[in-house]
């Protein structure tokens, strides 16, 4: 927001903020801020949304269209289908993932041909911040949520493994399923998941002396700038080890490893064989095997001169991932590609643009939208 800002464009943020103005950037409080900005929008307006809107407020998104007015959608997850019924109608003008991976998943779909690819960037500025933390040992920081989703069920069974050949190593841990299920308990630990302390339970049977005898501290959510000084002291990072299902669109959390020049290990899968050079600022596994996690893990945490090439190749690897000034650049090409009408930068897979011409997409979407459908009436046929 801010870069855009910089750049002389006029920017409103408009949610769950402070009202007020800084550095450039209007802030305006939810859905009265949203109805202000409705209600006068000026020429050359793109509005971007970054959540779908209340249902009385998408007749004024849409009557703010106009040949110099655009609306956007900001995909950080999924494309949703209403999100692509949008796409391919006209109502919205561009829909923006957030990796060309993530974008890659919807190219069977109508509409395709306006959907962008731009990365989130990462706090640079509170990266730079504060001392590092000083560790004695060799420590792997896992600073992606522990949960299955994320693959952390997959580092557990890699770190017997680990501390065989390492026994002075540790894990420390950041985050709590509490950031995924905000009204979630945690099992006996607070921290995780009560199946998976089930699934391990000489570790976790007897929080926290269990867990930490064997090398793992569970540090729970925690402030970004405390995670920022852990990760800049870190021997290595360790981020999303899930092979299927959840994947990762972006993986903030190896953007930021490797701008601190940390290594990363972490799942060949989904985007992070995209924003991870693997073999020259980290190492990625391409199957969900514990003993190869845990030799990607071992490797960089014995090997001093790996380690040190992969930390300096790390900051300009990640420089277009993660600086905002660059990603502004992005976005200004974006609306104005929106402006002209013009179809998103990819290059074309052909079988994939066959599909998407012949309707595989829309079949797909209208079968989900059936599925849905019918799940609902059954709940509301249950007793």
């Amino acid at each position: 927001m801010f870069s855009l800002a910089d750049r002389g464009h006029r920017v409103t943020l408009v949610g769950n903020v402070q009202e007020g103005e800084w550095k450039g950037v209007q802030a305006l409080k939810g859905d009265p801020g949203l109805a202000e900005v409705l209600s006068a929008p000026a020429a050359g307006t793109a509005l971007i949304l970054n959540n779908l809107p209340p249902a009385v407020r998408w007749g004024q998104i849409l009557r703010l269209k106009s040949p110099s007015n655009r609306v956007i959608a900001w995909v950080g997850n999924h494309l949703n289908s209403r999100w692509l019924r949008s796409l391919a109608c006209g109502e919205l003008d561009r829909a923006v993932c957030v990796s060309r991976w993530h974008r890659e998943q919807y190219r069977v779909y109508p509409g395709f041909e306006r959907i962008e690819a731009s990365y989130s960037g990462v706090d640079t500025d509170l990266m730079r911040g504060g001392t590092p933390t000083v560790f004695r040992e060799p420590t792997a920081l896992f600073t992606s949520v522990p949960r299955r989703s994320k693959g952390f069920h997959h580092v557990l069974r890699a770190w017997s493994r680990v501390r065989r050949v390492c026994p002075t190593a540790r894990l420390r841990v950041c985050g709590s399923v509490s950031m995924h299920v905000p009204n979630g308990v945690g099992g006996k630990t607070g921290v995780l998941d009560p199946d998976l302390e089930a699934e391990f339970p000489e570790w976790f049977g007897d929080p926290p002396g269990s867990h930490q005898s064997v090398g793992i501290d569970l540090m729970g959510a925690r402030s970004l700038g405390d995670v920022y000084r852990d990760l800049r002291g870190a021997t290595i990072a360790v981020v999303n080890c899930n092979w299927r299902g959840s994947t990762e669109t972006y993986c903030r959390a190896a953007v930021e490893a490797q701008v601190a020049g940390i290594p990363v290990v972490g799942a060949a899968a989904g985007s992070l064989t995209e924003v991870v050079a693997n073999g020259k600022t980290g190492l990625l596994v391409d199957r969900p095997d514990s003993a190869k996690l845990a030799d990607a893990m071992v490797t960089l945490l014995q090997d001093d001169n790996l380690r040190r090439q992969m930390a300096s190749a790390g900051p300009a690897w990640a420089r277009p991932l993660a600086e905002y000034e660059l990603i502004a650049g992005d976005w200004e090409a974006i609306v104005r590609r929106s402006w002209r009408g013009e179809p998103a930068a990819v290059s074309p897979s052909s079988f994939h643009d066959f599909l998407r011409r012949v309707g595989y997409g829309r079949a797909r979407t209208w079968m989900r939208e059936r599925l849905r459908e019918t799940q609902f009436l059954e709940q509301d046929r249950a007793p």
